[in-house]
């Protein structure tokens, strides 16, 4: 019966957890599917992104420990995650040959973040997996699969945007621009951060509007980082 009971909880995990952040995974590289990545390459970011998860937990308690104000600790962990992100897929991707065209940056870096999110949203629901809440656990999924998952997403390209804009242009200006996108993406994840955790018991739905709003815009962007030219 334990065995039954453990292959439910495992296959409601992977329904819940990994499936849906892979079906945003499959959303997003639709915007290159004229000129699609290397699976291989794409297969290696998804799963450094999710093993920084790794790198960043340990971080996150030695900042804990520090004990910051509330809203000092949110903005040093959205840092710490936002960074992590980007230096591990610059590491593994962007400094590729495949990375030829404006809107491979934001493909990788999206690819990285959603492979870090579901390393997330499995570490959410280990303690309800053991504890065998099926029910917590369909409900931390679905809320991470609409919430979670849709921001790592959006910051990621945030910062893809910001490099694909001056794609053809010198190094120090691609420099330049990638900082300051990942400052935008780092004040962003601070902003929504803070906002779920003040509103989201007041109106969830409100902060799921945002997300899917900024998503929209995300969209837009994208298409005309797609069609930037020499």
């Amino acid at each position: 019966m334990a065995e039954i009971i453990d292959l439910k909880i495992i296959l409601i995990v992977f329904l819940t957890g990994i499936l849906p952040t892979l079906f945003w995974l499959l959303f997003w590289l639709k915007i290159d599917k004229r000129k699609p990545e290397p699976f291989g390459l794409l297969t290696l970011t998804f799963f450094a992104g999710a093993l920084v998860v790794f790198l960043v937990l340990p971080l996150e308690q030695i900042v804990k420990s520090l004990q910051l104000g509330s809203s000092e600790q949110v903005a040093v962990f959205a840092g710490i995650e936002e960074v992590a992100k980007f230096l591990i897929v610059g590491i593994v991707a962007l400094r590729t040959h495949f990375v030829d065209e404006p809107v491979d940056y934001a493909i990788y870096l999206i690819t990285g973040a959603l492979g870090f999110a579901t390393a997330e949203n499995v570490m959410f629901m280990i303690e309800p997996s053991v504890q065998q809440s099926i029910s917590f656990i369909i409900e931390t999924g679905t809320l991470r699969f609409l919430g979670a998952s849709i921001l790592h997403a959006m910051l990621a390209s945030v910062v893809g945007i910001a490099l694909g804009f001056v794609f053809y242009k010198r190094k120090r200006i691609r420099v330049l621009f990638g900082t300051i996108g990942l400052g935008i993406a780092i004040i962003l994840h601070t902003f929504f951060n803070s906002f779920i955790i003040k509103y989201v018991q007041i109106n969830g739905l409100l902060t799921l509007a945002l997300l899917w709003l900024s998503t929209l815009i995300i969209i837009a962007l994208l298409e005309k980082v797609r069609r930037v030219n020499h």
